[in-house]
């Protein structure tokens, strides 16, 4: 990406500090919540078959096909899926069933 210019203003700290005023160049990192597909970090890895349109029961029980029967790493996944989607009901379903599988996996 491109350089910026940053002008910081001078500044005294609640210490009595001065801090002089600065110009420096850096890195425009871009837009709030526009990360580049190159840097975007998640990976779901295992295919799920998941979908929000499903009755709780049967994405819970593809889910955990997907997973061999691990609770905990069902639970991560649909974690990570709630934490990366942008819609609002696929947001709340997973983070249910992340919940269900986590609580499952404590009863232990």
């Amino acid at each position: 990406m491109a350089q910026i210019t940053v002008h910081r203003k001078a500044y005294t700290r609640k210490d009595g500090t001065h801090v002089k005023a600065t110009t420096y160049q850096t890195e425009d990192r871009g837009e709030p919540g526009k990360t580049p597909e190159s840097q975007q970090w998640y990976e779901h890895g295992t295919e799920m078959n998941w979908s929000k349109e499903m009755t709780a029961e049967t994405r819970r029980e593809h889910a955990l096909k997907a997973h061999k029967g691990d609770e905990l790493a069902t639970g991560r996944a649909l974690q990570a899926l709630a934490n990366v989607t942008t819609d609002y009901e696929t947001r709340g379903k997973a983070n249910s069933d992340a919940d269900y599988f986590f609580s499952k996996h404590k009863g232990k």
